[in-house]
């Protein structure tokens, strides 16, 4: 097997490294035969030095030279030439497993004893160079691939997460462990101002893990867009990656819907616990109560937490990439770490939870690579609506009234009666409805809160018969909720219709609402009296002052069961 001067090796440089001059000379002649070039050092000092001068395709290295020997040699050598393949073949009389050893510990890839054929000299540096090659052409695709999955990983990031809403006052953090992160954090509005904030982590890391990223973000805003429920939203998610994810591979989420009242309803599906961090306390803890999402065909019972929380506290959501994330030593950062920094720290109005805890986390993991993707989300306990404090329509002023003949109205209703009251949101139907005849506008986020208070309304103290004094206090606001939950799940009887008329005028349209339950009612004027003089609790109480606020008019009837109003707007 021997090749020729023209056997594609020509542009290929063999160093030879020797102290014998005669031992140069013979390998030299050897290697020529195959026609390679070669350059010739003497010691393991002028080896690194032509090394970095030559960069050549290959090494022949002798281990027993002055100054420097060709164990040491190649250990420079292997971390000068970092990703890049350079084969050492070492050539020498020493004997002994210890000489092999230390010889191939140090980096080389062979080990040749004197005396040798020729024969077996050039199969090795044919080998050697062929695998050389190879590894060259890979490492060239993995370059192609990596820069790829970047280009990507930028299409992705910008469907997926530059719609993203509130980044200014929410602090997101996310951290690869390839190029393409298994993790995905959603925020959007919901009409009435109350904002969504979604942490997903995929099964594993890398290109594959991002297959349902976007159906999930594509889910998550359109039906936040249109006022569903979390529980609702969590529902159609898990319906759609139950479909299109493979088997064994499934979604951890954590959802927090933070209201403008300053109550936060919070769900957790295979997350790390979700946390409340008040004056650099952990006030409370939302730990996974479901399994994460895809695994089922249908979800249901889902519990939601509900808190107060105050402008100054902080939500915490993080993916388990964080406790998990791994120094040297093989230790894990851990959740004692974690509640230990977040103990530590004053807490000050501006305070970024989530730098704080990066900061430590790259204190205790140096240099060592993650093995998973790292996510953390801080959202503040007060997030104001694109920085204004009031996003309401201007209301009451009535636009011009069009000729009979030229009127455009629709009407539209929908009665729900027992358990449907548990599972059916109808004003995001209503809502969607409004939308698709007449097109989106800023007017639907009042319209949105108008239907969302007089529907709550008519179910909670119409049908279940809950007292709104009860979430005057934080301990009371979680009972309410809880106690809500329960009457849900046991409701048999009750309904709750709702009723739309909506007239397109000339500069805008006039809508009118008719919502009935069977409960007993209340006495309408007696509230009026009551509350025009007394000051509202922040968590109950506003509700009917919300809606005579943005209305152009509100009638109770039948005893306080049923409720008119009329709602005009603008589209000047």
């Amino acid at each position: 097997m021997t090749a020729q001067p023209d056997s594609g090796y020509s542009n290929k440089l063999v160093l030879i490294a020797d102290d014998m001059r005669l031992n140069r000379e013979i390998l030299g002649k050897m290697v020529e035969q195959l026609g390679i070039p070669v350059a010739f050092a003497k010691d393991g000092l002028e080896t690194v030095e032509l090394y970095k001068e030559l960069e050549p395709s290959l090494v022949l290295m002798d281990i027993n030279m002055p100054g420097q020997d060709g164990i040491e040699a190649t250990r420079k050598i292997k971390a000068l030439a970092g990703e890049r393949f350079v084969p050492v073949i070492f050539v020498s009389g020493a004997e002994g497993q210890d000489v092999i050893r230390q010889a191939i510990d140090a980096g080389g890839d062979d080990y040749i004893q004197r005396p040798f054929p020729f024969e077996l000299l050039e199969g090795k540096i044919v080998a050697l160079l062929r695998i050389s090659h190879l590894y060259s052409q890979v490492a060239h695709l993995n370059r192609l691939r990596a820069r790829e999955e970047e280009v990507a990983e930028q299409l992705f990031s910008g469907a997926v997460l530059s719609s993203n809403v509130a980044l200014d006052q929410i602090r997101i953090h996310k951290q690869a462990a390839e190029t393409f992160s298994g993790d995905v954090q959603l925020s959007a509005f919901r009409p009435n101002g109350d904002l969504n904030v979604l942490l997903g982590d995929f099964t594993g890391h890398g290109l594959t893990s991002t297959v349902g990223a976007l159906p999930l973000s594509e889910t998550f805003r359109a039906m936040t867009a249109k006022g569903y429920d979390a529980e609702e939203i969590i529902v159609q998610i898990n319906r759609k990656l139950n479909s299109l994810l493979p088997t064994g591979m499934f979604l951890a989420t954590g959802l927090v819907t933070l209201g403008q009242d300053g109550s936060a309803k919070i769900w957790n599906g295979g997350l790390p616990d979700i946390m409340i961090v008040s004056e650099g306390k952990v006030s409370a803890r939302v730990a996974s109560n479901h399994p994460p999402l895809g695994i089922l065909k249908s979800v249901s019972d889902l519990h939601f937490e509900h808190h107060k929380v105050e402008a100054e506290d902080h939500i915490l959501l993080q993916s388990d990439g964080v406790v998990e994330a791994e120094n040297e030593q093989g230790d894990m950062f851990g959740e004692a770490r974690l509640l230990k920094t977040i103990g530590e720290q004053v807490f000050e109005k501006d305070t970024n939870l989530v730098d704080l805890i990066l900061s430590a986390l790259s204190l205790f993991v140096g240099d060592h690579p993650q093995k998973d993707d790292i996510s953390l989300i801080d959202i503040p306990g007060k997030v104001v609506v694109n920085n204004k404090q009031d996003k309401t329509v201007v209301t009451g002023a009535k636009p011009a009234v069009l000729e009979p003949s030229e009127l455009d109205i629709w009407n539209w209703s929908i009665e729900l009666q027992g358990k449907s009251l548990a599972r059916i949101n109808p004003v995001a139907q209503a809502l969607s409805r409004l939308q698709e005849s007449e097109g989106n506008g800023e007017h639907w986020h009042n319209v949105f809160s108008v239907l969302t208070e007089l529907y709550v309304n008519a179910l909670d103290h119409g049908v279940l018969k809950l007292e709104s004094s009860l979430k005057s206090t934080p301990e009371g606001f979680a009972e309410y909720f809880t106690e809500r939950e329960r009457r849900l799940e046991a409701l048999t009887s009750g309904t709750v219709s709702l009723y739309l008329q909506h007239t397109r005028m000339l500069n805008g349209g006039r809508l009118i609402v008719q919502i009935e339950d069977s409960g007993e009612g209340f006495d309408y004027e007696s509230w009026c009296l009551q509350n025009t003089t007394q000051e509202t609790n922040m968590f109950s109480g506003r509700g009917i002052a919300l809606v005579k606020e943005l209305c152009e008019s509100v009638r109770y009837d039948n005893g306080g069961s049923k409720v008119e109003i009329i709602y005009s707007y603008s589209t000047d």
